[in-house]
């Protein structure tokens, strides 16, 4: 009898164990992605994915390179809409942690954190139901600093060129503080604005390789704007209480500057020169006592400013 029980208890025993090997076999499954994640054959993989089912309502997925190092690993709560649930980290192509954030459902809540290629911590951010609400946010080329869910501050750290100043906004209830520095981080200066309307100090405007600095006070130009192109000084415009008073321009042919004084904002004496970004050329006005004594137009070809006047 003592035998007929312990051969009894051991068949049950083997039982369960090939029961829970097949459940755990056919639990899980293997699918492979192009490099867009849309689903593919194995040999034109870039991604493949392996699921492990824990309940009806829970799959742990993880998701693979090609070479078999980890991409993503979490849960999700629907296979099919890939719907993200709770702690989800993800990995570069060497394994090296990148960030991890929560999810609730699918959308994020709680704390998101981006790490550094040594490991360290590079930033953390809380989000609300999908929305950031303290921290920071990157984008490709601006970070946001996040207090309680209203910008604290705006800042630019990657400029398209070496001639783009970039701009870190510190939002107050009214007035917002902006703070300009060259690409490399050295201060070009310091203005005040109410929305985007400058208001005093420095506002800074960028078009490509084309850059104007001028001055406010009291909401009127005050002070010396300067141009640039190229990085490079082209102009420099003289107001007072919003008021033009004097015109000094890059003359292209002498590369020296010329002047040309104003009244009543329109130009009265002297003469200037104006460069056409966007179609390479540039006009020569001469003043006599507020009247046009002469006017050129001279055309830039392959770099070179030809002196004979194109008309």
């Amino acid at each position: 009898m003592k035998n007929i029980k312990i051969g009894v208890l051991k068949s049950a025993v083997i039982t369960l164990v090939c029961l829970f090997y097949f459940q755990n076999t056919y639990s899980q499954s293997k699918i492979y992605f192009d490099k867009d994640w849309k689903t593919t054959t194995k040999n034109k993989a870039q991604f493949y994915r392996v699921v492990t089912k824990k309940n009806d309502s829970l799959f742990h997925v993880k998701d693979f390179y090609i070479n078999g190092v980890l991409q993503m690993n979490g849960h999700f709560s629907n296979l099919e809409q890939e719907v993200m649930e709770g702690k989800i980290t993800f990995y570069d192509k060497k394994g090296t942690k990148t960030n991890t954030a929560n999810y609730v459902n699918g959308v994020l809540n709680g704390v998101a954190t981006t790490y550094l290629k040594n490991g360290k911590i590079a930033y953390t951010s809380e989000y609300k139901n999908g929305k950031i609400y303290n921290g920071i946010y990157k984008a490709a080329t601006v970070k946001y600093l996040y207090k309680n869910g209203v910008t604290a501050k705006r800042i630019e750290f990657l400029a398209p060129n070496d001639h783009y100043p970039l701009a870190t906004t510190v939002y107050g209830k009214e007035k917002d503080s902006v703070y300009w520095y060259t690409s490399k981080g050295k201060k070009i200066g310091f203005g005040i604005y109410k929305g985007t309307d400058p208001i005093n100090g420095l506002d800074i405007k960028s078009s490509w390789l084309k850059v104007t600095h001028t001055y406010y006070k009291n909401s009127k130009k005050d002070g010396v704007q300067s141009v640039y192109y190229e990085g490079k000084l082209i102009a420099e415009n003289t107001f007072a209480n919003d008021e033009l008073l004097l015109k000094k321009s890059l003359n292209p042919l002498t590369g020296k500057f010329v002047t040309c004084k104003y009244k009543n904002n329109k130009p009265y004496q002297g003469h200037y020169f104006v460069y056409h970004v966007t179609q390479d050329y540039y006009d020569e006005y001469v003043y006599d006592s507020g009247k046009i004594g002469s006017y050129k137009k001279y055309k830039s070809i392959n770099g070179v400013i030809k002196s004979k006047a194109v008309k």
